[in-house]
């Protein structure tokens, strides 16, 4: 969560710190921690409370055209799951690999749970399962081509419920051959081929980013951040830091404390988050933090 937080900070969708990115992990790692597993209702519930669902001020910072929509379809009584591809799925299934990192068939299930909730693409729904099983990966110290083997291994059995499939898993496969790049625009433009590179392009570098086992753990955020922005960066700062731990990054972010213990939690427990503050209340107090005259 540490990770997650750095990489969204460094990719500055927010300019002073960690963005919606952040704020909807963060959700979800209190659902995790409390209940173990993801209760569609209670989610979309704690989700709107930072989109001011009880009448009070928003407190998303910086958040996507898609997570926009879908809000608005929330508010609106109907929350859809947002057709297109996105990135979103990736950082938000973060504390999914961390919770579930020694039990795979759960991990499929509850990234697919995660992912349907808000997305109707398939790349979309399978980049929240990839990142989820590249963090539990890295939990136990896997890198290079280990890992992209064991988050092949991964989602192999669950691809099969998508008409792309078959397809999205060769992509992943081809990824084997290139693993040790280390610069961003050379890792999408590999990722992507001849084409446009698209979110799911995006993903598939993010993921041969954080393969690499590197003395300086942050390169590989900042790579990411400079092709895929504070998602993508979100996505690989879980990744790299499950394998690193707890560790000071060369930014500065609000609320690093509060990240470190949410991660332990996730890792190690207590289930209970009734001694940890109310994600709306750090986020409103954030946001007011840095504002002037009366709201």
């Amino acid at each position: 969560m540490l990770g997650l937080a750095a990489g969204d900070a460094a990719g500055g969708a927010w300019e002073l710190g960690y963005s919606a990115v952040t704020e909807q992990a963060t959700v979800v790692a209190y659902q995790l921690i409390e209940h173990r597993r993801l209760q569609a209702s209670s989610m979309i519930q704690a989700i709107r409370e930072l989109d001011g669902s009880d009448g009070e001020e928003p407190v998303y910072r910086a958040e996507s055209r898609h997570f926009r929509a879908w809000l608005d379809g929330a508010r609106g009584g109907s929350p859809a799951p947002e057709s297109g591809q996105s990135l979103d799925a990736a950082p938000r299934a973060v504390p999914l690999g961390v919770v579930f990192r020694r039990e795979p068939d759960s991990l499929r299930d509850e990234a697919m749970v995660l992912g349907r909730l808000f997305h109707a693409d398939d790349a979309s729904i399978l980049a929240g399962a990839v990142a989820a099983g590249a963090v539990a990966a890295s939990c136990f110290g896997q890198s290079g081509r280990d890992l992209i083997s064991g988050v092949i291994e991964l989602i192999e059995p669950v691809s099969t419920q998508f008409a792309t499939g078959s397809a999205l898993m060769a992509e992943l496969n081809g990824l084997l051959a290139h693993v040790g790049v280390a610069d961003g625009e050379k890792a999408l433009a590999l990722a992507s081929g001849t084409g446009e590179p698209c979110p799911w392009d995006q993903i598939k570098a993010g993921l041969l980013l954080s393969a690499p086992v590197v003395d300086r753990a942050h390169v590989p955020i900042e790579q990411a951040a400079r092709i895929g922005g504070s998602a993508l960066a979100g996505m690989v700062g879980g990744i790299v830091g499950a394998r690193v731990g707890i560790r000071a990054w060369p930014w500065a972010f609000a609320n690093d404390t509060w990240f470190a213990e949410i991660g332990r939690r996730l890792s190690r427990g207590p289930q209970e988050v009734a001694d940890l503050p109310i994600p709306y209340a750090v986020e409103h107090h954030l946001i007011a933090g840095e504002r002037q005259g009366l709201y």
